[in-house]
């Protein structure tokens, strides 16, 4: 049940508009490369699809590392679709180790500030889940971390909790993830947990799908 909550919330937020044909190959890359430009450019919302891309490995290859790393960015920007799936990731262990005082963190933010009902409908269940697992002292650290937190100023607006494009780095089907430029800033992924991902791999499967949405 805890997982299928995770998995649940991790749904909703990202694949809320989902439900089209995979593209072909050439296509995802070219998406992937245009989202890689203006993620590195700054742009919280670029940063958000490039991460799910990674996600997927759609256009990209599939790296949960890369994923947390753009989600991570994108989040820092005040991104609150990023900060939900965020909290997802530390809940479960995905590209970054089980945190759940990060996780806690992140939900806080999303479920006290953010503009977007179902995100903050997400966030909560979600905070619900991880008070059965810490304890109070656990619960307030994380708090107290929310409340210190600041989003990264940026110059773009985007559907964020406080206001929130790149040389294309060459996409080709190896082994390993392509390595984006990122900021001195930019927070760096610690080697994942083990399979601890069957519970969302089905529905992050689904990003194809922001293809159509945004006409790439």
């Amino acid at each position: 049940m805890k997982r299928l909550v995770v998995a649940v919330v991790l749904s909703a937020a990202l694949l809320a508009n989902a439900g089209g044909a995979a593209a072909d190959p050439a296509s995802d890359r070219d998406m992937a490369s245009r989202y890689l430009q203006a993620a590195q450019s700054g742009s919280d919302d670029a940063q958000f699809y490039l991460a799910a891309l990674y996600s997927a490995g759609v256009g990209v290859p599939r790296s949960d590392e890369e994923a947390f790393r753009w989600f991570s960015r994108a989040a820092e920007q005040g991104h609150s679709h990023a900060m939900l799936i965020l909290s997802g990731l530390y809940a479960i262990g995905r590209g970054v180790p089980k945190d759940n005082i990060q996780a806690y963190k992140w939900a806080y933010i999303v479920g006290s500030g953010s503009r977007v009902e179902e995100f903050r409908n997400g966030a909560r269940q979600l905070m619900g889940l991880l008070e059965t697992r810490m304890t109070p002292d656990d619960v307030n650290l994380a708090k107290s971390n929310a409340a210190r937190w600041h989003a990264t100023p940026s110059n773009r607006p985007s559907q964020a909790v406080t206001p929130a494009a790149v040389q294309p780095a060459p996409v080709a089907p190896a082994a390993s993830a392509p390595a984006p430029a990122v900021s001195a800033a930019a927070p760096q992924p610690p080697a994942p947990q083990a399979a601890k991902k069957n519970d969302t791999d089905d529905l992050m499967n689904q990003i194809p799908a922001l293809r159509k949405k945004l006409g790439f």
